[in-house]
């Protein structure tokens, strides 16, 4: 099973191929994730993982269709981000992109033609605050109150047409 970590940060797996485009950190593949084709085969990766990248990325559509495409079909994605409402979103200056829950519908995923992506899961993630989950009546308070949510991931199933 080849498993792949883009944008790994400092977040080293062992066992997985870990590419970054900071030279400064340890990562098997230097690359610059908004420069295609990445340097890998199709129907390479058997699970690819994407945490905290996909918001600095000029084209998140244009990643995840290259991520597709060197995925075998029937390949896991696990994506996770912050959410567009959450202190870390807001805060970071190098973020480029925003996500919701409804960020994957099966209309966005269409729209963007990424028709290959099955979302299979989608987890609201609470690494900091977790008292956060037991807040009743989120998606009525986010409307109000910015950073009621920390992090999404979402997780997808690769299904190639034969």
């Amino acid at each position: 099973m080849k498993r792949l970590n883009l944008g790994c940060g400092p977040d080293y797996r062992k066992g997985w191929v870990n590419v970054d485009i900071r030279k400064d950190i340890k990562a098997d593949i230097v690359h610059n994730l908004n420069k295609f084709p990445y340097p890998f085969k199709e129907d390479e990766f058997d699970i690819t993982l994407i945490s905290h990248t996909l918001e600095h990325l000029d084209y998140p559509e244009r990643v995840l269709k290259e991520v597709v495409k060197i995925c075998k079909s029937g390949a896991k994605l696990i994506v996770e981000v912050p959410h567009a409402f959450s202190y870390a979103n807001a805060t970071d200056m190098q973020h480029r992109r925003n996500f919701t829950e409804n960020s994957f519908t099966r209309k966005h995923i269409m729209q963007y033609g990424l028709g290959a992506l099955r979302l299979r899961k989608k987890v609201f993630l609470y690494p900091v605050n977790k008292w956060k989950k037991y807040i009743p009546l989120k998606r009525v308070l986010k409307i109000f109150f910015n950073g009621i949510y920390d992090n999404l991931l979402f997780e997808f199933k690769i299904e190639k047409e034969k």
